[in-house]
């Protein structure tokens, strides 16, 4: 497929998303990163964007990311460059500088156009010197060059998202009062021309469709992209959403956020350009690239978190095959993982970075699996990859785990769809056996050559003096009311945030009790970052602090360092203070079988993806 000097062998992109891949501060492309990319590859996308290349190390954003700022690194991106042309996938090299966006633990001194605080990092930047500023385009251009060399087929550079070039033309972060500062495009300008000037391979801006920021990016910006992008023979508009210093949850695409808007939004853009257009953000919901494809508004697609809960989409898409999982936009395993220092992963693919490879047993053995939770659910579909019978026994009328309870929380019921891919997938080759308590009498008359105990984790209620009538966040997600007006949610992790959140929606005055410094653990970074806008400012937040005793309906507790009170008296209690493993089965098990597996919640407690990964390393091992 042709756009303008551009062409692939279909309409699918795949967005520059970050991996922590790359060799710590050097940032030079390594086997793992090269892999991770040949298995999209194989998937049959047209062409991959590679994830953001900072020019100069000023402008990173993590400490793994990729670079290009020596000759030396032209040879490793010139092998990935090899690799997946050997699947007719074309590789698009992104160049960026964070500018204030950037992260101070990765970066050199943080610089920008002006010093405008980044509320993201909390980073107030250096405004750049005329002589940084020439540095800094100078450093594109060699950037440019080398992905040339290495024979990459195209190259992005950022122009949106609050990054450094639209740092420069916009009129809230550029107050400088030089040639710069006057000329608010002058700066892009003098990028485009410096990369031009030694490249000829197509050329792509990515933009914000829009930053959901008051004074943030308009159609007369876009009308100004718009027309250099003409001058320089841009070949493709690829347009993203928000900025990563004012509103993150846009530009990561959170899985509670509406995409109507973002639909209309295309519509007026199109209008705005006959230049080719490709666009982001979680495209898969509802087929909607199909309808913007379908009636012009774009022409090409682009897929980031669904290539990696999905590899295969494209090639199942394109085959009209619906045997695909889709990605809910919850950005637990990727963005949180990245953002940790941790290498990229997902929450409903174990196989991220190393795929697991079938083995077929010599002889056929059976299996039992107790739970159908996300850890049952994995195990079952990989041991039978390997020839294994498998039958997975729930005592519940549905599958799924605690994962039922996560899509019921606010703004998280695209997990539902994910997990739904995910229960349908594995009933195509494994029997699941609904509404089951499973005895060991069972167990034995059916003769199971291995048992596998996935029956996951539970509340865990502290030992408060006074506390009997409670609900557990279990219990409220699982459909119990809580009918007083006012409640105290003892615990701030995770759950308790969501069961609060869900509260004030009721019309419910909340008060959270959290015995660390700070509430959200669990939370990734975005998720984070829309509770504290839309929630917090509503809640009552009470950190260092301990429930002591209940009295009656009156709440006493210890604030660290300040002492005994009173909070005063509450019509409910919801305890969300954690949990533990459900494991009386398998110890009651190992004792009467041989080959007994624990796996998921039911060993160790931890988050969906530590689960998968637990059923993958065993089924890896059996």
């Amino acid at each position: 497929m042709k756009f303008r000097d551009f062409e692939a062998k279909n309409h699918i992109f795949m967005s520059p998303v970050k991996t922590a891949l790359a060799t710590p501060k050097t940032g030079f492309i390594t086997e793992e990163l090269i892999k991770y990319y040949e298995r999209k590859a194989k998937g049959g996308v047209g062409a991959i964007i590679l994830e953001p290349i900072s020019v100069l190390k000023s402008g990173k954003e993590h400490p793994k990311q990729v670079m290009l700022d020596t000759d030396e690194h032209i040879e490793g991106l010139k092998k990935l460059v090899d690799t997946l042309h050997k699947y007719d996938t074309k590789l698009i090299v992104h160049l960026n500088h964070a500018g204030r966006a950037a992260n101070p633990k990765a970066s050199e001194v943080v610089k920008s156009s002006s010093a405008v605080k980044c509320p993201s990092t909390g980073v107030t930047p250096e405004e750049l010197t005329l002589d940084e500023i020439k540095e800094l385009i100078q450093a594109f251009k060699e950037n440019a060059e080398r992905a040339q060399k290495a024979g990459a087929d195209g190259i992005e550079i950022q122009f949106g998202h609050g990054y450094i070039v639209h740092q420069f033309y916009s009129e809230r972060l550029n107050k400088r009062d030089d040639e710069y500062g006057k000329d608010k495009f002058k700066f892009a300008r003098e990028v485009l021309s410096a990369v031009k000037e030694v490249t000829n391979i197509p050329l792509i801006l990515r933009i914000s469709g829009s930053e959901f920021v008051e004074g943030g990016i308009t159609d007369e910006h876009l009308t100004k992209i718009f027309a250099l992008a003409e001058e320089f023979g841009v070949s493709i508009i690829h347009v993203g959403w928000g900025n990563a210093c004012d509103s993150a949850p846009w530009y990561y695409n959170h899985m509670s956020l509406p995409t109507d808007i973002m639909d209309n939004r295309l519509k007026e853009i199109r209008k705005l350009t006959k230049i080719p257009i490709i666009a982001v953000g979680r495209m898969q919901i509802d087929e909607r690239y199909k309808k913007l494809v379908d009636d012009g508004t774009i022409d090409g697609v682009v897929f980031g978190r669904q290539l990696i809960i999905d590899p295969d989409f494209p090639n199942k898409i394109l085959s009209n095959s619906d045997d695909f999982v889709r990605c809910g936009g919850c950005l637990q395993g990727c963005l949180a993982n990245v953002k940790a220092g941790k290498p990229i992963n997902c929450i409903a693919n174990p196989e991220v970075h190393s795929e697991f490879v079938v083995e077929k047993i010599p002889e056929k053995k059976k299996v039992a699996i107790i739970g159908a939770g996300p850890a049952g659910l994995f195990a079952g579909t990989y041991l039978s990859k390997k020839g294994y019978e498998v039958t997975i026994y729930e005592k519940n009328d549905y599958a799924g785990g605690q994962w039922v309870l996560a899509y019921r929380a606010p703004g998280k019921i695209y997990m539902k769809d994910t997990l739904e891919d995910i229960i349908r997938k594995t009933e195509k080759s494994v029997e699941i056996k609904y509404n089951t308590e499973v005895t060991p009498e069972m167990l034995k008359k059916e003769n199971y050559d291995i048992i596998i105990v996935a029956t996951g984790a539970k509340p865990f209620v502290p030992p408060i003096p006074g506390l009997t009538d409670y609900i557990t966040g279990f219990d409220f997600f699982d459909g119990k009311k809580v009918e007083g007006k006012n409640v105290l949610v003892i615990g701030g992790g995770l759950i308790g945030l969501e069961a609060a959140e869900a509260l004030v929606n009721e019309g419910k005055n909340v008060t959270v009790v959290e015995l660390m410094e700070e509430v959200g653990r669990g939370m990734e970074v975005v998720a984070s970052k829309l509770f504290q806008k839309n929630y917090a400012p509503k809640i009552n937040i009470y950190t260092k602090t301990m429930v002591k005793e209940i009295k009656g309906k009156e709440v006493i507790v210890e604030k660290i360092g300040e002492g005994i009170t009173s909070l005063g008296e509450f019509d409910d209690i919801v305890v969300t203070a954690g949990t533990k493993p459900v494991n009386e089965l398998y110890e009651k098990l190992k004792e009467e079988f041989n080959n007994v597996y624990v796996i998921g919640d039911a060993n160790k407690v931890g988050q969906i993806v530590d689960a998968i990964s637990s059923a993958k390393e065993l089924a890896e091992q059996l």
